[in-house]
């Protein structure tokens, strides 16, 4: 039977791009004088085959042959660290049966698990050059069949995140010559010895500028470590390529008390001497919000603050400037409460002061007993005067009207 002539100006083209065609790894980019952190995506993969002619059955190629290659190759490289053995700025080296070593420019080194890692025969681990791959992969198992039904070009798509792709096309007549040009990896000087590559008599490290750490922040590394522990998957989607930092700088802003040598310095000049300043003063409803020292879970609520003052008062600002450095801080409300009237007994000596705190805890409500309530305590000082102590404890508990400061004669 004769071949069918090709039409003249016409092409046909098949493209896949379906769900199943996914796989998460980690990765960076390294080349001479930068270095990005290690880092994931969640790549997505797609292929694209041409031809000038269909065949006899109506088809181009069958799909199925397709799908089943690039899911294979999609599984491989699933839930794997990708080292580019091509890389001339990489030292690779394998420890132990457990364990790989990279070392990049500037000294900097990772410890990873060999049997997470992949050495593929690239140099950068860009999606361009994922492309690359996974289309000279085709090519191999496919190669054969793709060029007895005339197809022209393959064309191969990685996408680290919607609206970002690199794309890699091979004609298909020069692909055999191709791979035989690029397919085996040829071991550069600044490469180690590794399993399944051909071993050295020398190894040579490659002189190098200096590369800045991958933070200089702890409490960032820290929680990007954190992250890590999510999973590949998880862990290295894009829109958390900025959490590990913005989870420092609230770390520190919800801890910004302990940055204060003397508490008691934060109001200043705002202590006053007044004539006739005997009668209760009583500051409510203000806000604050702490962090739980045993699950590291925010609580917050609000205090109120009563006291009979001896001939000396505090500037109604200074109560809220106060609590707030005791709260800002790894913190327990039954302390907090005892910290603020400690501080209030120091700087007014009052007759009598009471604090009460009411809170809603997550460590409560959003795991373990999983129960949404609020805890109240109550500090008292000035026992040597118990009526007075009495009533500022009956005004804060049982006075619901709102305000921010009242002042009732007694």
């Amino acid at each position: 039977m004769a071949e069918p002539e090709p039409s003249k100006g016409k092409r046909w083209v098949i493209a896949l791009e379906l769900e199943g065609l996914k796989f998460s790894a980690a990765h960076f980019v390294a080349f001479h004088g930068f270095r990005e952190p290690m880092h994931g995506h969640n790549y997505t993969v797609g292929a694209r085959i041409g031809a000038r002619q269909l065949q006899p059955d109506g088809y181009v190629v069958d799909f199925g042959d397709v799908k089943k290659v690039l899911r294979q190759i999609c599984k491989r490289l699933n839930q794997r660290t990708l080292l580019p053995a091509r890389s001339d700025v990489l030292t690779l080296q394998q420890l132990n049966d457990l364990q790989l070593e990279v070392q990049c420019q500037g000294g900097v080194k990772f410890v990873l698990p060999a049997a997470d890692c992949l050495l593929l025969p690239i140099v950068h681990s860009t999606a361009e050059e994922l492309a690359e791959y996974i289309a000279l992969e085709v090519v191999q198992q496919l190669g054969h069949q793709l060029r007895s039904r005339l197809c022209q070009w393959l064309e191969v798509s990685v996408s680290e995140r919607p609206g970002q792709t690199g794309c890699f096309t091979i004609p298909l007549a020069e692909a055999a010559s191709f791979i035989h040009v690029r397919g085996s990896p040829t071991p550069r000087p600044c490469m180690v010895p590794v399993s399944g590559f051909d071993p050295m008599d020398q190894v040579q490290l490659i002189p190098s500028p200096p590369v800045s750490q991958v933070s200089s922040d702890p409490a960032e590394d820290a929680y990007r470590l954190l992250l890590s522990t999510l999973g590949i998957a998880e862990s290295s989607r894009h829109e958390l390529d900025k959490t590990p930092a913005r989870a420092a700088k609230a770390f520190r802003e919800m801890t910004a008390g302990l940055r204060v040598e003397d508490p008691l310095s934060v109001v200043g000049d705002a202590v006053f001497e007044v004539d006739g300043a005997y009668d209760l003063v009583a500051v409510r409803d203000i806000p604050f919000h702490s962090l739980c020292e045993h699950h590291l879970l925010p609580f917050a609520g609000t205090a109120h603050i009563a006291y009979f003052p001896n001939g000396r008062v505090l500037g109604l600002s200074k109560f809220a400037r106060l609590l707030e450095v005791f709260a800002r801080r790894l913190q327990l409300q039954e302390r907090l409460g005892h910290q603020l009237a400690e501080a209030l007994n120091q700087l007014l000596s009052p007759k009598a002061v009471a604090v009460s705190l009411e809170a809603y805890h997550t460590c409560m409500s959003h795991r373990g007993a999983s129960v949404p309530s609020t805890t109240r305590t109550i500090a008292l000082r000035g026992v040597s005067d118990p009526p007075g102590t009495l009533l500022c404890k009956s005004y804060i508990v049982k006075q619901r009207s709102s305000g921010l400061a009242r002042k009732i004669a007694v």
